[in-house]
């Protein structure tokens, strides 16, 4: 008898983490800005364009995060990637030497 050992693939391990619909990175940085916008400012038009900058950051986070919940790590690891995979291919192209900026 040859049985076939099936492991559960648990979803908590591979779902996202996302804070308050949007991505948490993004909603950390928009909170950021919103608060420092608002308590730099000290009146009522810092307070109403922190408001707005909140929830239009807010709505924009969390629909970005409906299509696709690593939107912004994919995009900025795309940028480290570009000199290295061009968008068109040349029939004559020269090797690209990948960039690397952080020092590790």
């Amino acid at each position: 008898m040859n049985r076939k050992i099936s492991t559960p693939f648990l979803q908590s391990l591979t779902r996202p983490i996302l804070l308050l619909g949007g991505e948490r990175e993004n909603i950390i940085l928009l909170a950021c800005l919103s608060l420092s916008l608002c308590t730099a400012g000290r009146d009522a038009v810092s307070l109403i364009l922190a408001l707005l900058i909140w929830s239009i950051g807010l709505i924009v986070s969390k629909l970005t995060a409906k299509v696709d919940p690593w939107a912004t790590k994919i995009f900025l690891r795309s940028l480290l990637y570009r000199d290295f995979y061009s968008a068109r291919e040349k029939i004559n192209t020269p090797k690209c030497v990948l960039k690397r900026s952080r020092k590790i």
